[in-house]
Parts: C-alpha cells; sequence; structure tokens
C-alpha cells in the first residue's frame, strides 16, 4: 500500500537541502529516517537512580556520587562537630511561641 504524504514549500525546501547535504533524494532520506525509526529501541528501560546520579555528576550538578560505604569515624566527628556549632540558641518552635505574646 502506498501513501501521499503533503508538504509545504517551506517544509519540502528543508528536507532537499538535508537531502543535497548527504547526497541523495528528498525521497530516500525519508525512508532512511522511516527505517531508523523502526530499528531503533521503542522501549527504552528507565534510568536507574545510580545511573542517574552519574549523568548528575557528569553534569556538574553533584559533588560526589553517593556510596553505601558508612562514613569514616574521622568524617563523622567533624560532621557532629559542625553540628554542634551552628545548633547553638532556642530551637525555632520556642522563639515561635515568645513572638506570640499574650493571647
Amino acid at each position: 500500500m502506498a501513501y501521499q504524504i503533503t508538504l509545504g514549500d517551506q517544509e519540502y525546501a528543508t528536507l532537499a537541502a538535508a537531502a543535497a547535504k548527504n547526497g541523495m533524494q528528498p525521497e530516500q532520506l525519508l525512508h532512511d529516517m522511516i527505517q531508523r525509526l523502526q530499528t531503533s529501541p521503542q522501549n527504552k528501560s528507565p534510568v536507574t537512580l545510580h545511573e542517574f546520579a552519574e549523568m548528575q555528576y557528569r553534569e556538574g550538578k553533584l559533588t560526589h556520587l553517593p556510596t553505601k560505604e558508612p562514613l569514616p569515624p574521622e568524617m563523622l566527628e567533624v560532621l557532629e562537630r559542625r553540628a554542634q556549632r551552628y545548633s547553638g540558641g532556642k530551637p525555632a518552635s520556642e522563639m515561635v511561641i515568645e513572638d506570640r505574646g499574650e493571647y
């Protein structure tokens, strides 16, 4: 069965220019494009969390890749000191209660 497709002048000119770059006729370029669509995997498997993290790392959105290894004791000590340094003062809930004042 044969089908006919209607293209506007600008669409055909774009197709003809792309075909000329590759040294072929516009019809052959369309057939090749359809062939690539048929052979490309239609159902790509979804990206796993690890693959997603690697993509983010390569794009510079992550500073390091997470691992399931526990942190070394030295790093835990550093994190604990930082937590103690920045956690001084009253909890936010107490400050909110004080700011409410009398009812």
